[in-house]
C-alpha cells in the first residue's frame, strides 16, 4: 500500500520519495551495494552491479542477498516498487537468451547496470519477469516501478503483458493498484477536468481545490492516496528551498501512512508503513525515517564511497 512522488523545488532541486508500506516483519533498513557486487538472482543465477546504490532494503534470511525497495545509484537514477496486484503479469519461465529476473531482482539490475533512464528503457525488451518467489518470501508479489533522474523525468514501468516499456508519468505520482492510466482518469474525475490526461488544466484545478480547504481524500485505498498525493504535489506553493522541499514531502508522507497495529502483527495481512525515504537526486542525500523511532538519518552517496567501498552494507534500521 505505498504511496510515492517526484517532486522539483525551486532552486531545481530533484527529490525522490515514498512510503514503505509491506505486511512483512522483516526489518527494513537503508542498505548499500558497492560497485562490481556479484549478487544472487532468485532464479540462482548471478550478476554483477556496475554502479553503487543506496537505498532501503532488507537481507533475505535463507539466501545471501539484499533485496531494495526503492534506491538511488551513483548517476542520480532512482527507482522504487510499488504494488500492482491484479495487473502484473509474470512468465512462467526463464527464456533463453533474455535477462531473466524474479521481481524483487528488478530493482538491483536497474540501477545496478544503468548509467542513464535511456539505456535502462533500451534494455528493457530484454528482460523477462519470471513468476519465482524470492527466497522464502510467501508469493510472487505483483509490481509496478516509478524511476526518476537528476533532469526530473519520471517514468512507470508496469509488467501488465507483452515486452517491458517505460510509460511517461506526467503527474509523480504513484501508489498501488490500478495502472497509472486509471489512476490518472480518477484524479480528473475528481476534479472534474475532462479528458484522460494529466494537464495543466488538471494542475490548476489540483491547485483551487486545495486553496478552497476542502478535504482531501483519506484512507488506505490506493486510489484516494494517489488522489491525497497529487492535490498536495500540484495543489501546494512549490517549496523554495531544498530543507524547505525534505520537511514538506516527509510531512505530506506522514499524511497517508499506515498504523502499526501490534495485535495484527503476526498477521499476514497487516500492512504497515516501515518507513518513509525522501532522496535528494542532486546531491544523492537518502534520508530514512523508519516506523519505530521516528529518528531522521541522513546517508550520503558519495563519489568516495563509489570509488572505494567493496563490500555491501546494511545500516541500522532505527
Amino acid at each position: 500500500m505505498c504511496t510515492s512522488l517526484t517532486y522539483t523545488s525551486a532552486s531545481a532541486h530533484h527529490f525522490f520519495a515514498r512510503t514503505m508500506d509491506f505486511p512483512t516483519t522483516t526489518p527494513w533498513r537503508p542498505v548499500f551495494l558497492p560497485r562490481n557486487y556479484r549478487w544472487q538472482t532468485a532464479l540462482h543465477t548471478f550478476r554483477t552491479t556496475r554502479y553503487a546504490i543506496l537505498g532501503g532494503g532488507r537481507i533475505a534470511s535463507d539466501f545471501s542477498a539484499y533485496l531494495l525497495a526503492d534506491g538511488v545509484n551513483e548517476n542520480g537514477i532512482s527507482c522504487a516498487e510499488l504494488y500492482l496486484p491484479g495487473a502484473a503479469s509474470y512468465a512462467d519461465d526463464p527464456v533463453t537468451g533474455n535477462i531473466n529476473l524474479n521481481p524483487q531482482d528488478f530493482i538491483n539490475w536497474a540501477l545496478g547496470e544503468h548509467a542513464t533512464l535511456d539505456a535502462l528503457v533500451n534494455d528493457l525488451p530484454q528482460v523477462t519477469l519470471v513468476g519465482r518467489k524470492w527466497g522464502q518470501d510467501r508469493h510472487v508479489y505483483p509490481f509496478h516501478w516509478i524511476l526518476s533522474d537528476q533532469s526530473g523525468q519520471t517514468l512507470v514501468i508496469e509488467p501488465t503483458g507483452g515486452p517491458l516499456h517505460a510509460d511517461r508519468n506526467p503527474v509523480g505520482v504513484l501508489t498501488n493498484t490500478p495502472v497509472l492510466p486509471t489512476h490518472l482518469q480518477n484524479l480528473n474525475d475528481f476534479l472534474d477536468v475532462s479528458g484522460s490526461d494529466f494537464s495543466g488544466q488538471t494542475a490548476m484545478a489540483a491547485h483551487n481545490y486545495l486553496a478552497s480547504q476542502a478535504p482531501l481524500p483519506t484512507g488506505s485505498v490506493p486510489t484516494r492516496r494517489f488522489i491525497h498525493m497529487a492535490l498536495r504535489k500540484w495543489g501546494t506553493p512549490t517549496f523554495m528551498t531544498t530543507a524547505e522541499s525534505i520537511t514538506g514531502i516527509f510531512n505530506w508522507l506522514a499524511e497517508v501512512i499506515l498504523p502499526y497495529d501490534p495485535a495484527r502483527r503476526t498477521q499476514p495481512n497487516h500492512n504497515y508503513t516501515h518507513y518513509r525515504s525522501v532522496i535528494d537526486l542532486n546531491t544523492l542525500n537518502y534520508f530514512f525515517i523508519p516506523r519505530t523511532t521516528q529518528r531522521l538519518q541522513q546517508i550520503t552517496l558519495t563519489p568516495e564511497m563509489a570509488s572505494h567501498r567493496r563490500f555491501p552494507h546494511a545500516y541500522p534500521d532505527n
